[in-house]
């Protein structure tokens, strides 16, 4: 991310990609780290979005790995609201998002993506019991240029549908596993506890409360209230 941080600042063009195969200090969403050994693949695409879908991009990366992973491997995955991406209801990926605006209008936009293909998340405690990988779930070592070559093809195919005003949206919403459930999601110091009821066309989480009235959650950490 913060390769492609200093190549959009130069003014890269459209579809800049930045892989790395091992990251030290790689970061994840709500500032936490994100634990990347090799057999992660990890990667940055430079985006010059319209500012109207900038909010969507979160939608386009989830989507397009998603869609990466069952047609390279043939697993069934869901997305936890907002963007990770999950196989047997562990995390798989992570997505994080960066961008930088020129007055009212969107300067350049970074995705980052990290898949964990070929690796064994219980050799690491701090994950052990919520994150999965391509290998563990297949049983095999998989084709790590096979999988980054997959989830470019996807991300090309969502963001051109974005681009087009295409209603993206509506597959994002299918994938959700959130939804239906009550949950609890903390941003920041605030907690909020509910029913996933939906999410509107900007990714928002619409929660309804127990007294009836409805939340709309932009940002947070879900988990299932206990």
């Amino acid at each position: 991310m913060d390769v492609a941080r200093e190549e959009a600042k130069a003014g890269a063009s459209e579809g800049t990609v930045v892989v790395a195969e091992e990251q030290t200090t790689g970061r994840a969403r709500l500032g936490r780290t994100w634990i990347n050994p090799p057999g992660v693949v990890a990667v940055s695409i430079i985006l010059h979005p319209e500012m109207s879908q900038l909010i969507r991009l979160t939608m386009v990366a989830s989507l397009a790995t998603s869609s990466c992973i069952e047609k390279a491997t043939g697993l069934k995955t869901t997305i936890k609201w907002p963007n990770d991406v999950l196989v047997n209801g562990k995390k798989i990926s992570g997505i994080l998002t960066e961008s930088a605006l020129r007055g009212q209008s969107v300067d350049w936009a970074v995705i980052g993506i990290g898949i964990n293909v070929n690796f064994d998340p219980k050799a690491y405690p701090e994950i052990a019991d919520i994150a999965t990988s391509l290998s563990v779930e297949l049983g095999k070592k998989v084709s790590e240029l096979e999988v980054l070559l997959h989830l470019l093809g996807e991300l090309e195919f969502f963001y051109l549908a974005l681009c087009r005003g295409e209603p993206i949206y509506q597959q994002w919403r299918d994938k959700l596993e959130t939804l239906g459930k009550v949950v609890q999601v903390k941003t920041g110091s605030d907690l909020e506890k509910g029913y996933a009821e939906s999410v509107d066309e900007d990714g928002a989480l619409l929660l309804r409360r127990s007294d009836g009235s409805m939340a709309r959650i932009v940002a947070g950490e879900v988990t299932l209230h206990p």
